[in-house]
């Protein structure tokens, strides 16, 4: 029995990596630009100005889900669905 448990965890824990990952399809990048601008006048009191710049990119990979992650969504529907009809029952009541 303890055989079996064992074999069974190592399972878990080598599908979850492949699982998890497969979950993970949006990516997110920033930059970040500083610029230092002096007016050189000659002047003792001349002025820096410093402007900072970040953008942020987002992006998603529009491919379809794996046979693995299609099978995920379709369970976590299943197991979502009550949980939704109580939610919308109670948004009619309130």
């Amino acid at each position: 029995m303890k055989k079996i448990a064992s074999l069974l965890v190592l399972v878990l824990i080598v599908s979850a990596a492949p699982m998890l990952s497969g979950c993970a399809s949006d990516q997110e990048h920033s930059k970040t630009v500083e610029q230092t601008t002096t007016n050189s006048t000659g002047n003792p009191n001349d002025q820096t100005t410093t402007t900072t710049t970040t953008t942020t990119d987002k992006s998603s990979t529009q491919k379809p889900d794996s046979v693995l992650g299609a099978t995920a969504h379709a369970i976590g529907t299943v197991i979502l669905f009550p949980f939704r009809l109580i939610g919308d029952a109670v948004e009619l009541i309130v």
